[in-house]
């Protein structure tokens, strides 16, 4: 097998990854940050992170480069030492059932020094002791003690019966009569009788905060949450809407119900949320937008408290808070686009001869991931053929953000809000 120096096969690396259009650590880091204050503010954000440290919305409009910078807050988040978790809401995925949510984004669990997901083995090398000394042990920290029992209860089970354990933290919920069986068997009793009965509707917080204290436990920093399409919400029934927007309240750490737990959240939205969904005309209380639909709603069915709360929600969600994404400009995607062609000329070991402002016009008003592949088609064809060829740019368009009960399959009853 052929062996290249070490700088050729860092470029090979770089490249690649932009050809399969999966954004690398590697490639943040060498890459020019194209959003640097943005970057800036998500790392001050996280250098003082504590329990008042609330997240951000962060938007843009389509093909701004919204899921790139949220890959770079990603990598950013692991190199400071964070667990993360990065989700897209889609058909599967969608915040209005908290604990569906729970599952999906504790599946994905990503820690810094690790590979795979998960935090079983950190986990595993952890004592009784030092559980007893860390926030998991303190009564009535969650809205329900079944999660915190469930993690204690790992620290005694061996085999198969801790990897269950595990696994319903990471999403894959066992059922009571199963944590009865596991509970005797590890701990030589019956599971405690609970004064409630676990409900997801209720205390799906309760994962979340277990989950995040456990974190902390196994020696990192915090979990980050990193949500891309956030304007898929307005795809969800009136009532799911609502209920979404108070399960982000909640994780952003906006929401006047206490978030104590170690959580880190950012949200990546579409402009046109705010456009087409949250503004339809004049901010009256009969308005069919979100802003004055969604707090009448709660107001009717959760109270003037709750009602109260998601009015603050939109106030901070437009607020200098959650920063937009601005449109790149064309100087600074020259400079992304030449380091580009440099990179290639190191991979492949050559001199790629190539106007990047002819290609840039060549292009036109696109999207920037659209520029980056019609850059390495240029340079590929240009390598192979000995040839100039203006690669062909394909319009993408924005989804439509009609309310649409259908489109998420999760979706089983909106009277559950």
């Amino acid at each position: 097998m052929q062996q290249y120096p070490a700088p050729r096969k860092r470029a090979i690396t770089l490249i690649e990854s932009l050809r399969s259009g999966i954004p690398t650590r590697l490639s943040t880091r060498e890459l020019p940050d194209l959003r640097a204050g943005l970057t800036q503010q998500m790392q001050e954000d996280l250098q003082t992170f504590g329990s008042q440290t609330c997240g951000r919305l962060i938007w843009g409009a389509y093909g701004q480069g919204k899921t790139h910078a949220l890959t770079s807050i990603e990598h950013l988040a692991l190199d400071m030492g964070f667990a993360v978790s990065r989700v897209a809401l889609s058909r599967e995925v969608s915040c209005h059932h908290l604990l569906n949510f729970y599952s999906r984004v504790a599946s994905i669990l990503r820690l810094p020094d690790k590979q795979g997901f998960g935090l079983a083995h950190p986990l595993s090398h952890k004592t009784t002791s030092q559980l007893a000394q860390s926030p998991l042990a303190q009564a009535d920290r969650y809205s329900h003690p079944l999660p915190a029992l469930i993690l204690e209860d790992s620290f005694y089970a061996i085999g198969d019966d801790q990897e269950l354990l595990f696994g319903d933290l990471a999403g894959t919920r066992l059922t009571l009569p199963e944590l009865r069986r596991i509970h005797r068997d590890c701990r030589g009793g019956s599971l405690p009788r609970f004064p409630v009965s676990f409900k997801a509707s209720e205390h799906a917080s309760a994962y979340f905060g277990v989950l995040a204290d456990a974190i902390v436990l196994a020696g990192y920093k915090g979990w980050v949450i990193l949500i891309d399409e956030v304007e898929l919400i307005g795809r969800l029934g009136k009532l799911g809407r609502l209920q979404a927007y108070r399960h982000l309240n909640w994780l952003l750490r906006w929401s006047s119900q206490a978030n104590p737990y170690p959580v880190y959240t950012v949200g990546m939205a579409a402009s046109s949320l705010r456009h087409d969904v949250w503004f339809s005309g004049h901010l009256t209380p009969t308005a069919r937008h979100d802003r004055a639909l969604i707090p009448a709603l709660a107001a009717e069915r959760l109270g003037e408290t709750v009602a109260q709360d998601l009015i603050r929600f939109f106030d901070q969600a437009i607020s200098s808070h959650c920063p937009s994404i601005q449109p790149l400009r064309s100087q600074d995607l020259v400079i992304l686009l030449n380091k580009i062609v440099d990179l290639h000329s190191i991979a492949y070991d050559w001199q790629p001869q190539v106007d990047v402002l002819a290609l840039i016009e060549s292009v036109g008003s696109q999207p920037i991931r659209t520029h980056l592949r019609a850059t390495l088609e240029a340079l590929d064809m240009a390598y192979l053929y000995h040839t100039d060829l203006k690669p062909h740019a394909v319009e993408l368009q924005e989804a439509s953000l009609q309310e649409d009960e259908s489109f998420f399959s999760s979706l089983a009853q909106d009277s559950s809000a």
